[in-house]
Order: C-alpha cells, then structure tokens, then sequence
C-alpha cells in the first residue's frame, strides 16, 4: 500500500521538485496551495489553503485522510525570505510576514497531523530550516529567527512524540539553486549550490523508513556554498 505525505510549498521554487520525487517514488501525495495557476502530477490531491490559520490546516490533514485513508509523513516546506534591513531600520510588517510564513505554517500543519500520526503510532514530519539560523548574516532578522524558531519547534515535537512512533528532523539548507537566486547573484558560482532535487531526495529519505532511527536532527545540506 503506497505511503502518504502532505506536503506544503511545493507548488512552486525548488520545491516542485520535492513534489516530483515524492510522485516518482510512489507516494500517495496531498500538496497544500494558495491558489496558484501550476501543473500538479495527476493523482495528487491538491487543497487549497492558508497555513497560517489553524482551522485551514486541520480542513487540509482532514481531506488528506479522507482521500487516503491514513497520513505517514509531513514536509513543511512553505515559507519564504525577506531581508528588509537592520532590526531598527526593517517594517515591522516583514517581521510579522516571517513569522507568519516560516514558523506559524509549520506550527499549523504539525497541530493537525500529530494527531492521526500519534493514533497510528507512527509518522515522521520535516522541516525546513535554513543555515542562516545557525550562522546569521546582518539584515534578515526576521527570517533567521524564524528560521531558528522551527529548529526549536522541531526540538520539542522530538521530545513530545519520539517515544511514541513520531519522528521530526529539521533540514538546513543554504543557498538554493533556482532561478530567482541566480538573478540575485549573477556572479556565483551555481555549481557549488544545493539542488531542488538534492534536497527533494534528503526530504523523502527523511520521511521514509529508510531514515526510521533517526529523529531530532538539525542536518545541513550547505552544499559546497
């Protein structure tokens, strides 16, 4: 019987590809959207909804488990990257915007998914985290606490549900390789950068059971960058 992840940003950027591969290797697949015109795979569910209100994210796990019957992995790969200045310089509206994209829509989805997960006694959820929480870069304020905060929200999902079947990990990428980044930064080197599909393949091993001992790991996937 084919597994079920739900998968969140993966309509557009870098991670369509996580999309792709989570179809390629037989996943029964919901992805979340916002609305977006984009070409999905055929025999993904697509539910339109915001994850940053907590009824919209319970409304996505419930159509998830209505159509497959069971929930066994959830990417949390929405968010999004501001850099608007100086802490005492930025708009106060980018802060919020960061907090709301990066760590409410993790916090949501992982509210509504741990649930089915725990009665099942099995699951494993991944989040996406950023090198920059490690290792901060002047400007990005909101970004990188945001970022920081859902390593933290990982930590305690790990201590809360690990001995019960649940797994959570945390992937910390840094530069992506994508169009956008590239207009950016028209002097780098893209070889040095990580892939979409590099990381769409450390997601899917993550939610696998493959990657079933691991759990609680802040791992980078800094490319040579």
């Amino acid at each position: 019987m084919p597994r079920t992840a739900l998968l969140t940003g993966v309509t557009g950027g870098w991670g369509k590809a996580v999309l792709d591969h989570f179809v390629e290797q037989g996943w029964s697949v919901c992805a979340t959207t916002r609305g977006e015109d984009v070409e999905i795979p055929g025999g993904v569910l697509t539910i339109e909804c915001d994850l940053t209100d907590h009824e919209s994210a319970q409304a996505a796990v419930d159509a998830c488990l209505l159509r497959f019957g069971g929930l066994d992995a959830v990417a949390c790969v929405a968010g999004g990257f501001a850099a608007p200045g100086p802490i005492h310089e930025a708009p106060v509206a980018s802060w919020d915007g960061q907090m709301a994209v990066n760590l409410q829509t993790a916090f949501t989805i992982t509210r509504a998914a741990l649930t089915p997960m725990l009665e099942a006694g099995s699951g494993s959820i991944v989040y996406m985290g950023s090198r920059a929480a490690v290792r901060p870069f002047p400007g990005a304020a909101g970004y990188i606490v945001s970022k920081a905060a859902v390593i933290g929200l990982m930590q305690a999902v790990d201590a809360e549900v690990r001995s019960q079947g649940v797994r959570a990990n945390v992937v910390l990428p840094s530069i992506v390789d994508t169009p956008r980044n590239r207009a950016e930064s028209p002097d780098a080197d893209f070889s040095k950068w990580t892939t979409g599909d590099q990381l769409a393949r450390v997601i899917e091993w993550l939610c696998g059971p493959d990657s079933a001992p691991l759990s609680g790991g802040t791992i980078p996937a800094y490319g040579r960058a």
